[in-house]
């Protein structure tokens, strides 16, 4: 098991438990601060535009914070996203739609790059709330059928607070470069929610699919002891992949493109 599977989330988290005889508290509840919204109609009364409009002069004033998105459908095309192009457009020695891999075959990739269930990567999680984004470092894990990932964090944090108060969320994973033509990542999108140790699915998370025993194996715990602890003082997101873009290439090697995508059905 790889030492890297002690995130700082994870060791704080411990830290504040039991190991050293303290028990956590926790503090304060944070209060929302909602950001300015269009009404719920407001769409229904504006056309749609591509992302790449701009603001005509004539356009009616707007409250700081407003984007274009609380009113607007915004729609994106080849024209305004290189990724469609380097998807599946005319790109390179591809014709529109060559090297494009079956979903099933985007999905074991993945599922291959991230290790699996039992195996961490140390990624990169942005989350936002009211305009006002963030990342943060913290190690999860795939489960490679549900195409789900988990981590374990120290409650408490800014980005569970983000999380919270807006689910959807970014995270991307990538292998240090070293050249052009040995480039791997994954970039994923999609909606978290928090577990905390009173959910049964935290549980079964953590026995079928987190690592957890290499933590009792550093603290020198035994197993049901440090699940204890880590149910009392951390909390697991929960984030369903809705979109997973992979960019390696290795894939070339096969004739495919170097960028694949899988989407949830």
């Amino acid at each position: 098991m790889s030492k890297k599977v002690l995130s700082s989330d994870v060791i704080a988290g411990l830290m504040l438990l039991g190991v050293y005889g303290v028990s956590y508290t926790a503090g304060p509840a944070q209060t929302p601060v909602d950001a300015h919204k269009a009404p719920a109609d407001k769409k229904a009364e504006t056309k749609g535009i591509s992302a790449a409009a701009g603001i005509s002069e004539n356009h009616p004033e707007i409250s700081e914070g407003v984007t274009c998105v609380d009113c607007h459908e915004v729609t994106l095309d080849a024209k305004t996203t290189a990724t469609q192009v380097w998807l599946k457009g005319r790109y390179l020695k591809y014709a529109e739609n060559e090297g494009v891999m079956p979903a099933a075959q985007v999905k074991t990739e993945i599922a291959s790059l991230m290790g699996g269930r039992k195996k961490v990567k140390t990624c990169v999680l942005a989350t936002c709330i009211n305009n006002t984004p963030l990342s943060t470092t913290a190690d999860f894990t795939l489960d490679p059928e549900t195409m789900t990932l988990y981590g374990l964090h120290e409650k408490g944090t800014t980005k569970l607070f983000h999380i919270q108060q807006n689910s959807r969320v970014s995270l991307n994973w990538h292998k240090e470069f070293e050249s052009w033509g040995n480039v791997c990542c994954i970039q994923f999108i999609g909606t978290a929610e928090l577990l905390d140790g009173a959910n049964p699915e935290f549980d079964r998370v953590l026995v079928e699919c987190y690592p957890y025993e290499a933590l009792a194996s550093a603290m020198k715990l035994e197993p049901a002891t440090a699940r204890d602890m880590v149910k009392k003082g951390m909390l697991i997101s929960k984030i369903t992949v809705n979109t997973a873009t992979a960019n390696n290439s290795a894939f070339e090697k096969s004739g495919m493109r170097k960028y694949q995508l899988w989407e949830r059905k």
